[in-house]
């Protein structure tokens, strides 16, 4: 849940476990969206139960977080099953260890640095303002009060202080940084060949029954997606804005109230001289010229003379009015910046060259007649009171999904919203629409809405766009009919089949280069030896891959084997390794891996610590309740 709010924290409350997977901090949250409280416990830390209810709520925020993560690559078998389970229960285990550590340092975070974190969250802000009413609304969407959200806040705030200071005592030396550059930097001498797996296409076959049988025994791999249909409600500012009764009286009246809004903007009139280029040359005339002026000669005359700008200089170098958005930023910031008419710039260098800039008119804004601006200023006056109508109805969108959360009905009668259906849907989404959206799909595979058949928490699509979803109709993964598959399964078989005779012909070519015998007698397609470092692009990741994590070649050459993902046996030749010279490497760089080789040991430092921590507690995991 609280991932509605850190996503726009700007980052103040960090990742702090590192394990085997990457889990959220806070992932639990006292106001759950589960069918009821669960007071079956799973594991104790020193004394304090971790229950079945604050597991499962982790597993999923950690499946919707992963989700929204990794997008259409997303598979949900990945993350299901003992060991996920098993993993995220680590992570509350690891969490609580903190919380133990805070007390004993007797660490405290106080109200006054509670309070200046919420003030400051733009989450919590309006107009660049904390609005506690904008805060109270806010919290409500995500299921939290500000009592329980404090808390947990708090509770961050203390661990992150804790892991930070652990951070601090993490060093890379220079002999880590020289090191791990010469195997960054390091290059490799390798020549290959390629057994094409298409040249044994032709020599294999399938049976029918070869077919039948790996249909039969893999049947969860030809299975059509589950599908699902959503009912939803959305609340909007845009949907809200279109729907206002405005009156003439009302506009005129906005009009009144907000003229310092609709006067147009300040425009200077200047002239200048350009001289173009970049280098030292142009920079020396620019500054000559700009003496002579400061000597009494007259800018239009020298604009005529010496500018290089040629649609200018027979005008005195005249530009005519303009206003801000409209030059090159940095001839623009000069115009501007100065005072009085008749002022002459800097030297100002542009990408066009460089430029003296004399100030020649003011022409200050203003104020535009209603008639004028009649359709701006219903536009932002349709806007403000959408977005008074709109916090307002936002706080009892998320009060009534929540408080009646077996239908839409009452939630949508109450705000005179409609409920509108999707189109069935997999995993992947749709093109268009809410479906679309990472946040819904993730939401609407969840727990809640899928299984329990509950409204999900408001889905924030934008600052102005809410919804909530409930599930509709939802259509299970079937099995393919066998005969839909059956041609692809046969050339699945084909391949691996042929795959399989490309091997054997690699190693039997791998045992005679052993022997030492000619690449180029046993291979045709063999490339001779090149020098390619870790990130060369003119060969293939897989093979620099493999020629990278071969052992460095005592004398002659080192051989090795391996297929492809397209099923082409490759054959590698290592023959020299060359390390990388640190020397060669900018200090800037240098200074960068330093500071990544120093993260890395501060990570180290910190599971270092958890580790200790769990050595020390008394861990108990009620397996029997955790299945």
């Amino acid at each position: 849940m609280l991932h509605f709010i850190r996503d726009r924290a700007q980052g103040w409350i960090a990742w702090l476990i590192v394990g085997l997977i990457s889990i959220p901090f806070a992932l639990w949250g006292v106001n759950s969206y589960l069918t009821g409280a669960s007071d079956v416990v799973v594991a104790e830390v020193n004394g304090t139960e971790i229950t079945q209810a604050e597991l499962q709520q982790s597993l999923q925020q950690y499946r919707d977080q992963m989700r929204n993560m990794m997008g259409e690559q997303f598979d949900p078998a990945m993350f299901e099953g003992a060991m996920v389970k098993r993993n995220v229960l680590d992570g509350l285990i690891e969490q609580q260890l903190l919380r133990d550590a805070n007390e004993k340092l007797g660490q405290r975070i106080n109200d006054a640095e509670i309070s200046q974190v919420i003030r400051t969250t733009p989450a919590f802000q309006r107009d660049g303002e904390f609005d506690s009413e904008y805060y109270n609304m806010v919290l409500a969407r995500v299921g939290y009060s500000p009592a329980s959200y404090e808390a947990q806040l708090r509770a961050d705030l203390m661990s992150q202080q804790l892991t930070q200071n652990i951070e601090t005592t993490a060093l890379a030396t220079e002999k880590d940084v020289r090191q791990t550059l010469r195997l960054q930097e390091q290059r490799r001498e390798i020549a290959y060949g390629v057994v094409p797996v298409q040249e044994y296409v032709e020599q294999v076959s399938v049976t029918d029954d070869e077919v039948q049988q790996l249909y039969d025994n893999h049947q969860s791999n030809y299975q059509s997606p589950e599908q699902l249909k959503l009912n939803y409600i959305e609340l909007s500012v845009a949907t809200i804005s279109e729907t206002l009764t405005v009156t003439e009286d009302d506009l005129k009246q906005f009009y009144a109230d907000n003229q310092s809004q609709f006067v147009g903007p300040q425009q200077r009139r200047a002239s200048h001289i350009l001289i173009e280029g970049d280098d030292s040359e142009a920079q020396t005339t620019i500054e000559a010229i700009a003496t002579r002026l400061e000597n009494g000669e007259d800018f239009s005359s020298l604009a005529e003379e010496l500018s290089q700008d040629p649609g200018s200089a027979s005008q005195g170098g005249d530009l005519g009015f303009f206003e801000r958005d409209v030059m090159d930023p940095a001839f623009e910031e000069a115009a501007f910046s100065l005072e009085m008419i008749g002022d002459v710039s800097e030297p100002v260098k542009t990408e066009f060259g460089y430029h003296l800039i004399k100030l020649t008119d003011i022409k200050q804004p203003e104020g535009q007649e209603f008639s004028q601006v009649r359709d701006e200023v219903e536009k932002l006056y349709r806007r403000q009171q959408a977005e008074s109508i709109f916090y307002d109805k936002a706080e009892q969108l998320a009060n009534l999904s929540y408080e009646n959360p077996d239908n839409l009905d009452v939630a949508a009668d109450d705000l005179e919203l409609q409920i509108k259906t999707t189109e069935s849907f997999t995993r992947n989404g749709t093109e268009s629409g809410i479906a679309s959206e990472q946040k819904v799909i993730a939401a609407a595979f969840g727990d809640d809405v899928l299984k329990n058949d509950l409204n999900s928490a408001v889905i924030e699509l934008a600052d102005d766009h809410l919804v909530v979803i409930h599930k509709n109709s939802y259509t299970p993964s079937t099995v393919l009919p066998f005969d839909s598959v059956s041609p692809a399964i046969e050339q699945q078989l084909l391949f691996e089949k042929a795959s399989e005779k490309a091997r054997e012909h690699g190693e039997s070519v791998l045992k005679e280069l052993k022997q030492g015998n000619q690449a180029t007698d046993l291979l045709p397609t063999w490339q001779e030896a090149e020098f390619y470092g870790r990130e060369s692009d003119n060969i293939s990741m897989q093979i620099l891959q493999r020629a990278f994590a071969m052992a460095k070649p005592e004398s002659g050459a080192e051989f090795a084997g391996f297929t492809a993902n397209n099923g082409n046996y490759i054959v590698i030749e290592l023959t020299a390794v060359d390390e990388g010279k640190p020397a060669d490497v900018e200090a800037e760089d240098q200074q960068a891996l330093k500071q990544q080789l120093t993260q890395v040991h501060a990570n180290a430092e910190v599971q270092a610590f958890i580790s200790s921590l769990r050595e020390q507690a008394d861990i108990e995991i009620l397996d029997e309740t955790l299945q």
